[in-house]
């Protein structure tokens, strides 16, 4: 039934990754601008906010995460394959916090920066983005438990008759 109290938690570890797309993620400052760095591109922080690299996989990687919850919220009629389902979220997520974290800023950037030979201090938004991160992770494990639980519990009852 998909009114378990894993629904919620996959409810909202959907809506985190889409939240997580939009927010600033962190800031980077050059000797001659200021950059604002979200999942879709950092943007030079200028009225109009031109954008400097697009970063579309990291939206894409948010929004098939948000998509895997999603899909399986509405797996309830087979545990099993909702629990293969969650896990492979916790995965892509995993792969996702990767890229966001350590791949853009340590790379991408360096190597985008290096060729304009600007020396350049990277900040993360850090508040906002440690509390969604460690909400959405939190989400998917118990929504994983409750899942795990309630396949035990059918299980049990099957050994029963």
């Amino acid at each position: 039934m998909i009114q378990r109290v894993q629904s919620i938690f996959l409810l909202v570890a959907t809506i985190v990754p889409i939240v997580l797309i939009f927010i600033p993620l962190g800031y980077l400052t050059t000797d001659s601008a200021y950059y604002v760095y979200n999942a879709i591109s950092l943007k030079e922080a200028v009225p109009d906010g031109v954008s400097v690299i697009k970063l579309y996989y990291l939206a894409f990687c948010l929004f098939l995460t948000a998509g895997l919850s999603c899909f399986a919220i509405f797996r309830y009629k087979n545990r099993v394959k909702q629990m293969q389902t969650v896990s492979f979220t916790m995965i892509v997520f995993l792969v996702t916090l990767l890229l966001i974290l350590w791949i853009c800023p340590d790379i991408v950037f360096k190597k985008f920066f290096s060729t304009r030979m600007e020396d350049f201090t990277f900040t993360f938004n850090t508040v906002p983005l440690l509390i969604l991160i460690v909400v959405e992770a939190l989400c998917l494990f118990l929504a994983n438990r409750f899942i795990k639980k309630d396949e035990e519990l059918v299980r049990s009852a099957d050994r029963l008759r």
